[in-house]
């Protein structure tokens, strides 16, 4: 987000504070103001803001009490709270009730809070990012591709073996309940997300057969580990997307952990299609994107003439 669009409201009794803020931040940033809580509260309701700042000692409402119903009314924005260093007791109610992510010690040095006003818009656009990112790969795992797809294969094996339709039924009912059960969550244990994989994997062999093969190996010892909800699923359906499956040129995806157990990588052989289908947004980019929320490890990319491999960071 650019600065000149990234909103902050000072919430302040003492008009000087807030006349002060206001010149010197101004040109920088789109500034709104109140004088108490209420005031505060009513901004926010006509505004779209990024960053809410209030002073603790107010008159009627508190910066912590104010600050609670900002965390409870508008979630998505980013607190925090200005308050003397004596008063530790506003930075820990603040912290606890209103979800602040840092506080500021009176009276506040302009160096310093431009530094933080620029991390906390960073950290807005990664949150920003985020929320799309999740809505997008909920958005790949149930696209109409996908589903359509699915129905085909399922309407064949109604009339060719009952008791496999009734299985690859179960399969897609496991598929779709975990998307919408798991969606939300930044992490989650290996554990969890390869039954989850390997469902989404009896899908696509009942369609591809023999010219599909899987290889999971992943170790008990690695699977308390956690990763990002459905990524594994988005690099399997990219390598599902992008190369050819046939009975002569058969694709073979592998996941695996890395020697140093850091890192799980998946691989497939490269049998690039001439041209492939519409992409639906959702790439490495967005992959990578998503680690740099969640850790400072990379996500890692090697794309030689034989295989095409995506590295992610496995987290405790």
């Amino acid at each position: 987000m650019e600065k000149k669009d990234f909103t902050i409201l000072y919430v302040d009794d003492e008009v000087n504070n807030l006349i002060s803020f206001r010149a010197t931040f101004r040109r920088n940033y789109k500034i709104l103001t109140a004088q108490d809580g209420n005031e505060g509260l009513r901004v926010l309701a006509d505004n779209e803001v990024h960053l809410v700042l209030s002073d603790q000692r107010m008159p009627g409402m508190t910066g912590v009490e104010f600050l609670e119903k900002v965390n409870q009314r508008f979630p998505e924005t980013i607190r925090m709270i200005i308050t003397g260093f004596s008063d530790i007791d506003a930075v820990i109610g603040s912290i606890n009730k209103g979800g602040v992510y840092r506080y500021i010690a009176k009276p506040w040095d302009e160096r310093e809070m431009r530094i933080t006003i620029e991390n906390a818009r960073q950290l807005f656009g990664l949150q920003e990012e985020n929320i799309i990112s999740q809505f997008e790969t909920l958005k790949s795992q149930v696209n109409p591709h996908f589903l359509f797809n699915s129905l085909n294969v399922l309407s064949s094996l109604i009339f060719i073996d009952q008791e496999r339709a009734a299985r690859f039924v179960r399969q897609l009912s496991k598929v779709y309940r975990y998307v919408l059960d798991h969606k939300d969550l930044d992490t989650i244990t290996l554990n969890e997300e390869l039954p989850f994989i390997e469902s989404y994997i009896y899908l696509l062999k009942t369609r591809f057969d023999q010219n599909l093969e899987v290889d999971i190996d992943i170790a008990a010892n690695f699977r308390v580990k956690k990763v990002a909800p459905m990524v594994l699923q988005l690099l399997v359906e990219n390598a599902i997307k992008h190369n050819i499956i046939s009975k002569s040129k058969p694709l073979s995806v592998k996941l695996f952990i890395e020697a140093s157990g850091e890192y799980l990588t998946v691989m497939n052989n490269l049998q690039l299609k001439s041209s492939t289908e519409r992409s639906s947004h959702i790439g490495l980019e967005n992959i990578r994107k998503r680690y740099d929320y969640l850790t400072g490890k990379k996500v890692e990319i090697i794309n030689n003439e034989q295989h095409f491999m995506v590295k992610i960071p496995l987290l405790d």
